[in-house]
């Protein structure tokens, strides 16, 4: 089997570990040499992490910042505002959100919780994505 022609490896990591793995185990003998190669290998990541690449790269140009946004919104927004407040679509680099009510319509008009959302968005997506905010009284959305 040593003659045996393999396909090669689907990326950078499999070619270096087959050349590292021989010389580590002549090196450090058949038990030591997995944990001194796993130093030459590259750090685990998140899965969510690596999916949400992914998503960026197959979906259209903003559904997956749309989602960061939705799925984040307790955070963005605080807890007592994301009770009261739905975010429903970006477009022209403008979140609109539905509030359910005129006094919520009135605390989140404010230019400082304005400022801080809009903060915390482009901590999340970047600053070019979402540069305004609509608020839309619940029942006045056109869909």
């Amino acid at each position: 089997m040593p003659n045996e022609k393999r396909p090669p490896e689907g990326n950078a990591t499999g070619r270096a570990r087959k050349k590292m793995d021989p010389i580590l185990r002549e090196w450090y003998g058949e038990g030591g040499s997995d944990g001194e190669l796993m130093k030459y290998l590259p750090s685990s990541q998140p899965v969510g992490d690596v999916l949400q690449r992914v998503m960026r790269k197959k979906l259209p140009h903003g559904v997956a910042d749309f989602r960061t946004i939705t799925d984040r919104w307790t955070d963005i927004a605080g807890a007592v505002a994301a009770k009261h407040t739905t975010p429903l679509s970006i477009s022209n680099n403008t979140l609109f959100v539905e509030v359910e009510h005129p006094a919520y319509l009135a605390s989140v008009r404010t230019k400082a919780v304005q400022a801080a959302i809009l903060a915390r968005i482009a901590e999340l997506i970047g600053t070019d994505k979402c540069t305004a905010l609509t608020f839309i009284p619940k029942g006045r959305r056109s869909v």
